[in-house]
Parts: C-alpha cells; sequence; structure tokens
C-alpha cells in the first residue's frame, strides 16, 4: 500500500472541501487541489529518477505546500526522511549521513541554489527544488522490503537520535486504532500548532483520511492560539504540554466553545495543567502516549472516567504490560518498563541498522518508559529509565520533583536533573521558570520538603528564562544545565 492513496480516496469524496488553510496568508487547498498538487510533485520527482529504495529529504516549513510536497514525495514509492526547517546545518549534515540520504526536496529560499538543482515551477509546490545528494548510496538490502514510509529521528531527549524507519503499513495501523478513540470526521477542524516535520506521519494522515480541515497557525503564543480557536471555531486543538501549560496561565476569556476535543503530546502533562486549562476554558485537556516506534498505544480523550494523571487506556490494536527488569510480566499496579506489540510499530532503526525483531523481548518493544497499568487497563507514566536520579543508592524520577514543583504558585514550569557527587553518586537540582520576578525559592524548597522524601528535594533552584526543550516540546533531558539564568534570579 501506499499512503498518498488515502488522499486520492478523500478527494474523490471531499473534492470541494478545504483540506488544508494557512490562517495567516489564507491560503488554502482543497482535497482536490491537494490531489492534483500530490501528483505534480510525484511526476516531477519521478521524472528526476526518483523511486522505490531512495531516502529523499524533504526540508519544508509548516505551510500549505508541505502536504502535497510529502504525499507527493511519498507516491513515487521513495521514503520520506523529514527535515526541520530550524536544524542547523551541523544537525542537518548529520542526518543526510545517518541515514544516507540520497536527495533532498527543498522549500524556495531554503538555501543558495547549486548546479544540480531542479526547480519544480507553478502549483502551491511553485518554487520547490529537488537536487540528488548521494544517489548512488544504496543503503540496507533489507530496506526495500519493509515497504518504508518514513525515517523519523527519535527526540533525544535523553541520548544520541537515531532513525526510525515507519513502514505504509505501520502508519496505516496507527491511524486506523487512533481514529477508533479520538473519531475524526469531515466535520472537524483542527487547529495546528505543531511542527510538520515531527509530527506528519500519523496525526496529518489521519486528519486528511477522515476529510477534516487542517488549520495551519504560525502563531503559536498562547494568546495568538486562542484567538484563532476561537475565530476559526476549531473543533480539535493537538499541541504540546508547553502550549497548554502556557494558555493556561493566560488571564480568564472565557470557555472555549467550539473545542470537541483538546490533545496533549510529546510528553506527560501535569495535572495541575490540565486542572488550570479546564477551570480557564471548560475543556478538558486528555493526553496521548505518543513515542515514535509505536505511534498512540495508549489515549486518554479527557472524557471524566479516565484519571486525569494517566495516559488513558490501551487503544484497540495494540497490547501494552509492564515488566520488571528480570523481564518479569509485572501484576497491577507493579511499576516497570513498558512494553509494547501491535501492527503500529516501527520496522528498524536506521542508525545503526538493527531489525526491530532483534531488539524485542519475546514480541515486546520495550519502550525505555517507567509505568504501571491499573485495574481498568488505564496506563501511567513514572518516567525514563534514562532520566532515573540515583542518591546514595536511592532511585527515583525527575518528573515526580517536577509536578511538586509546578504546584507552587508563580512557578510556570521546571526542570529536575542529578548532578555528579563524590559521595551520593548524584544530587537532585532544579531549574524554574517563573511567572514573574521575586518567587521565594526557600519557600519553595520548603515546599517540596513537605511533599517529597529529603533525598529527592533539589539541594539547588536556580531560575531560568526557559526550559530547553526538543523541537517538539518534550524537555530535553541530557543538557546538563538548560538555559541562561534569568535577570530576575
Amino acid at each position: 500500500m501506499n499512503l498518498a492513496d488515502l488522499v486520492t480516496a478523500s478527494a474523490r469524496t471531499y473534492g470541494a472541501r478545504p483540506a488544508v488553510s494557512d490562517v495567516r496568508t489564507g491560503h488554502a487547498l482543497t482535497y482536490a487541489e491537494l490531489d492534483r498538487e500530490m501528483e505534480r510533485v510525484a511526476t516531477f520527482l519521478t521524472r528526476q529518477g526518483v523511486g522505490s529504495g531512495h531516502r529523499i529529504g524533504l526540508l519544508a516549513p509548516n505551510a500549505t505546500a508541505h502536504l502535497p510536497a510529502a504525499f507527493g514525495l511519498l507516491a513515487t514509492g521513495a521514503c520520506l526522511v523529514p527535515i526541520a526547517a530550524n536544524h542547523t546545518p551541523a544537525e542537518i549534515a548529520q542526518i543526510m549521513r545517518d541515514v544516507e540520504v540520497n536527495g533532498c526536496l527543498t522549500w524556495p529560499g531554503a538555501e543558495a541554489a547549486s548546479a544540480g538543482r531542479v526547480s519544480l515551477a507553478g502549483g502551491a509546490c511553485d518554487g520547490f527544488t529537488f537536487e540528488w545528494t548521494a544517489r548512488d548510496l544504496a543503503g540496507p538490502d533489507a530496506l526495500r522490503r519493509l515497504n518504508p514510509a518514513f525515517i523519523r529521528f527519535t527526540s533525544g531527549t535523553t541520548a544520541t537520535s537515531k532513525g526510525v524507519v515507519l513502514s505504509h503499513e505501520a502508519t496505516a495501523a496507527r491511524v486506523n486504532a487512533s481514529d477508533r478513540v479520538l473519531r475524526f470526521s469531515a466535520e472537524d477542524r483542527i487547529l495546528w500548532v505543531l511542527p510538520l516535520a515531527y509530527h506528519f506521519a500519523v496525526t496529518i494522515v489521519a486528519y486528511v483520511r477522515a476529510g477534516a480541515h487542517i488549520l495551519l497557525c504560525p502563531d503559536t503564543l498562547p494568546g495568538g492560539i486562542v484567538d484563532a480557536i476561537r475565530r476559526l471555531r476549531a473543533t480539535v486543538f493537538y499541541a504540546s504540554p508547553l502550549h497548554v501549560e502556557r494558555m493556561g496561565n493566560l488571564p480568564p476569556t472565557g470557555p472555549l466553545e467550539s473545542l470537541r476535543l483538546a490533545l496533549s503530546t510529546s510528553a506527560p502533562i501535569a495535572p495541575a495543567a490540565v486542572e488550570r486549562f479546564a477551570a480557564q476554558y471548560d475543556v478538558r485537556i486528555g493526553q496521548a502516549y505518543g513515542i515514535i516506534e509505536a505511534g498512540l498505544p495508549a489515549i486518554n480523550p479527557g472524557a471524566d472516567d479516565v484519571p486525569i494523571a494517566s495516559v488513558g487506556r490501551v487503544v484497540p490494536g495494540y497490547d501494552v504490560a509492564v515488566f520488571s527488569e528480570a523481564g518479569e510480566r509485572l501484576p497491577v499496579d507493579g511499576l516497570g518498563e513498558i512494553g509494547v506489540r501491535g501492527d503500529g510499530l516501527f520496522s528498524a532503526y536506521y542508525a545503526p541498522w538493527v531489525l526491530r525483531e532483534a531488539i524485542e523481548r519475546d514480541g515486546w518493544f520495550l519502550t525505555g518508559d517507567i509505568g504501571r497499568l491499573d485495574n481498568d487497563g488505564t496506563l501511567f507514566l513514572h518516567g525514563r529509565t534514562k532520566t532515573v536520579i540515583f542518591v546514595a543508592g536511592l532511585k527515583f524520577f525527575p518528573e515526580e520533583v517536577e509536578a511538586c514543583i509546578n504546584e507552587f504558585p508563580g512557578v510556570t514550569e521546571s526542570r529536575v536533573f542529578g548532578t555528579p557527587h563524590p559521595h551520593l553518586g548524584q544530587v537532585p537540582q532544579a531549574e524554574v521558570v517563573v511567572a514573574a520576578p521575586g518567587l521565594d525559592l526557600d519557600a519553595l524548597k520548603t515546599h517540596c520538603a513537605r511533599a517529597l522524601s529529603p533525598y529527592k528535594v533539589p539541594l539547588e533552584f536556580t531560575v531560568v528564562d526557559a526550559i530547553a526543550r526538543t523541537p517538539g516540546g518534550k524537555i530535553l533531558r541530557h543538557a546538563q544545565s538548560s538555559a541562561v539564568p534569568a535577570e530576575h534570579a
């Protein structure tokens, strides 16, 4: 199968309906136009010799042209390698090397044209250029047999990123599974604020399959997002915890009555942020357990019968279990590493190349996330195996401490990390972003000491202007210090 066929199917059913609009410019494509532009891109690339087995980079902005460019590239049978527009030249060069990218489809103005670059003229993708960069690199022998659609890099929150190979079939399976919970339709208007390079594979494909209207919102400041939801009567809001937290800290402006679904993804969201958002806008934020290797195996749609601190129940089409360090499957409420299996799993890691089956444990992909399942099959996350902080042999997860810090009045967000100690192994430190100058850090430390065991209380709190995050919105865990201290520290 090929995911581009979903565009053509939606064009037959929803041809005259809008598929994607740019909120700022007003530029829009109907489903018929999206299908036609996709075919133009595919024809253009095919004439350059692009086809099955090629890894082709796509460097494109969050604009309407991104969709026909991406689907057109997929339609050739080539594998799409998304390259974020905010990557530095060094980061782009690393992706090109690690994935052995054969060529690049690039949006106008991304960089100076070279002699070997060919331009696409006319239509929504006018000015896109294609260039072979390493045409003869064959890649792993097994790659073509996997029918790869995407090679996506992991966020690199705790370690070096690696390319995740995702097939057309696995992507379709993810869409089918998530839609059994989220139930997108042609009546939905989705306000989109996330980078398309990081969040295309499942969500955009799901919206296009449903015939929904995607509203690209370039203003990702909290006030601009709230205004766009109201003005455009958005029914679905899909964002990161950072967006949700910042919107919840705005002065009250009344309910967001048009929203039927608001979903946070890419990282766990603090219950306090969910409660603030609900009080502010009369909408309960849900959250999805999203990992690039597995899709969305658990979803909390914000229903009243699902605990707000959870990532929801296991989605039909997936199995989720929790395992001990010895590999034993744990009973209800046992805390251990989360394992996932299902048709939506990735096929391989590209750099270095390894098939998924080679790293599975008895058919389970171990995610590196620590969590537990309750009696109702609801999944709760507690942290990452690689972010555990060890103090004198006692271990805990930074997320627990961050949740405590974020409950303190005046704290906007925080990051907790361990630093080496000659006698204790590690000691916890904290960075905090504050709503206004003058936060009493001694009182914050006392607040933590009342709620947490002594070894979990950060020895030092540093006020910073911002917490370092990945482009997808996750806290960057492997940085020893995430930001320059604020002037009002």
